[in-house]
This record gives structure tokens, C-alpha cells and sequence, in this order.
């Protein structure tokens, strides 16, 4: 492997404080617009079941939980966010992360910190599926119920409307800047808002089905539907932080960024490649072949040419490159 100078050393810790900034002033931003998504989740929670009280709608009232449990995700992302941009290392791992000798640990404890996002991602998905599991239940116990059940107030739509335009705002905000920040818990969340703005409009139809057309079964029915949407997120989202926190990575993205460093044709062959997820950040691991008659300093700067391309095309964080030679 390549050995550092001290000057090296310098260079790469001026660069790692730069993304540390850079990466701090894009959570400043996600807590912002997730602060923001709270407060219009709480609002249309509170008109969708107040509504749901007044027109008798299940199918509403299981549309204001599923934005219930938006509050409690954004809520619990802001927790997670708000820790991993705590700079204040002794209060969050107990020492100064500068006491480590090694700049390679300090790294390491550091980037350690974003992977908060991730946990609290992971409880967030637990939440919806309790809470999907219960809206569930309540509509299969509504439709068992079917004589006791009464037709809703069309007023219920009014609610469902509200939802929709509500909504589409906070995904139009989440998405832009999500994109902007490269933001995995800000990109999720507008994805989520995308699914609840699709269960709003399927409550608002089927509210106006059932008042139309007195199709009792169709209230529940909907309910029960909403409540699947949310345990399939909900899983879903479990499923994908489960495997980042097990440190597992897409296969197929790992081959991308082995085609992308065999491009420079200083390079023999990728006999190993291993890139990991530290909250919304990648960071990558690559042995690479090259002509033993390669020098240090030439090595050196193949590796800064390997760092910037992986994190230009790929937008790769960190790169750490070890060297072979390709004949002995």
C-alpha cells in the first residue's frame, strides 16, 4: 500500500474536513425540510381525523393514521440526523476523535457517526408496521361489522383533497432537496409522500363510492388496502436499513465502480473491490494491479485519480486503494 508523508497526511485531513462540512451543512438542510414535514403532517392529521370523526369514513381514518405514522418517521429521522451532525465527538462517543494517532481511524470513528441515520431509519419502519397492522385489523374487524357500519358524510373527501394538495407540496420540497444534498433520508421521504399522496386520492374515491352508491364493504375494503400499502413500505424500508447496517452493498453497484477504475488503463485488474454505506454516504475499498515498476509517488497519484473519478461519476465519498504489483 501506498506510504503516506506528512504532507499527505495534511492534504487528506483538510479533505476530510471539507466533506465533514460539506456533509453537516446538508443535514442542516434535511432537518429543516424535515421539520417542515412534520408540522404539515401534524396539520393533516388532525383535519383528516377530525373529519373521519365527523362523516363516519374507517377508510378516512385509516388515511389520517398512515400520515400519523409520517409524523412519528420524520420525527425519529430528525433524532437519528440531528446525532450524526453532533459535533461535538466527546459528547457523542465520549473522547475527541483527534486524540486517535492514525488519520484512517479518525475517519473511521467519524464516518461511524452518520450511520445513526440509518438506526433510526431502521425503528422508524418497526413503528409502520405496528401501526399498519393495527389499521388492518380495524378494517377487517369493520367489515365483519358491515350492518353496524354507516354510510360516511361526503364531507370526508374534503379532508382527503386537503391531504392531496398538502402533500404533493412536501414532496415537491423533499424531492428538490433531496437531490440538491444527495439525501437518502429526504429522497425515502419523498418517496413515502408520493405513496401517501396515492392513498389519499384512492380514500377521497372510494369515500365518494360508498356515499354514492351505498357500497358499504368498499370503506373497509379501502382501509385495509391503505393499512397493506403502509406494512409493504414498512417492510421494505426495514428490509433495505437491515442490510446497510449489516454492511451489505448491491453487488451490481460494486461491479460499477470496478468498471469505472479499469478504465484507467494504468490499471491491470480489480481482483477485490468492497464499498460500504455510512448513513447517505458511499465509501470504497479497491486492490488494484499495476506494473511493479510503478513508483511510490506514481501510485500515489493514480490512487488521487482513482478518488476523484469514483467520486465524480459515482459520487463516492471516501476511496481507500491498495496496490499489487502485476508480476513479481
Amino acid at each position: 500500500m501506498v506510504k503516506k508523508d506528512n504532507s499527505y497526511e495534511e492534504n487528506e485531513s483538510v479533505t476530510w474536513e471539507k466533506l465533514q462540512s460539506e456533509q453537516f451543512k446538508n443535514y442542516r438542510v434535511v432537518k429543516r425540510n424535515l421539520i417542515f414535514n412534520v408540522l404539515i403532517y401534524v396539520l393533516i392529521f388532525l383535519i383528516e381525523y377530525w373529519l373521519a370523526l365527523q362523516s363516519g369514513a374507517e377508510v378516512l381514518k385509516a388515511d389520517a393514521f398512515n400520515n400519523l405514522s409520517g409524523v412519528i418517521s420524520t420525527f425519529l429521522l430528525i433524532v437519528g440526523i440531528h446525532i450524526a451532525s453532533d459535533e461535538d465527538e466527546t459528547r457523542l462517543i465520549g473522547f475527541p476523535v483527534s486524540d486517535q494517532n492514525e488519520l484512517s481511524n479518525q475517519k473511521r470513528v467519524r464516518l461511524s457517526r452518520f450511520r445513526f441515520e440509518t438506526i433510526f431509519t431502521l425503528v422508524t419502519s418497526i413503528l409502520m408496521i405496528g401501526i399498519a397492522v393495527n389499521i388492518i385489523s380495524g378494517g377487517i374487524h369493520a367489515l365483519m361489522n358491515l350492518k353496524t357500519q354507516k354510510i360516511p358524510n361526503p364531507i370526508g373527501i374534503v379532508g382527503a383533497g386537503i391531504s392531496v394538495i398538502l402533500i404533493l407540496l412536501i414532496y415537491i420540497i423533499n424531492y428538490s432537496s433531496g437531490k440538491k444534498t444527495n439525501s437518502a433520508a429526504l429522497l425515502a421521504s419523498a418517496q413515502d409522500s408520493l405513496g401517501d399522496i396515492l392513498t389519499s386520492v384512492g380514500t377521497a374515491v372510494s369515500i365518494f363510492v360508498v356515499w354514492k352508491f351505498g357500497i358499504r364493504w368498499i370503506d373497509s375494503v379501502a382501509s385495509i388496502v391503505i393499512g397493506c400499502f403502509i406494512l409493504y413500505s414498512g417492510f421494505k424500508i426495514f428490509l433495505e436499513s437491515s442490510l446497510n447496517l449489516a454492511d451489505y452493498f448491491n453487488p451490481r453497484k460494486e461491479e460499477k465502480y470496478k468498471k469505472v477504475i479499469l478504465n484507467n488503463p494504468q490499471i491491470k485488474s480489480v481482483p477485490g473491490l468492497t464499498a460500504h454505506y455510512n448513513g447517505s454516504l458511499v465509501t470504497v475499498e479497491a486492490e488494484v494491479t499495476v506494473s511493479g515498476k510503478m513508483t511510490v509517488k506514481e501510485s500515489f497519484i493514480l490512487a488521487e485519480q482513482i478518488e476523484e473519478t469514483l467520486k465524480q461519476e459515482c459520487g463516492v465519498s471516501d476511496t481507500k486503494i491498495i496496490f499489487y504489483p502485476n508480476e513479481i
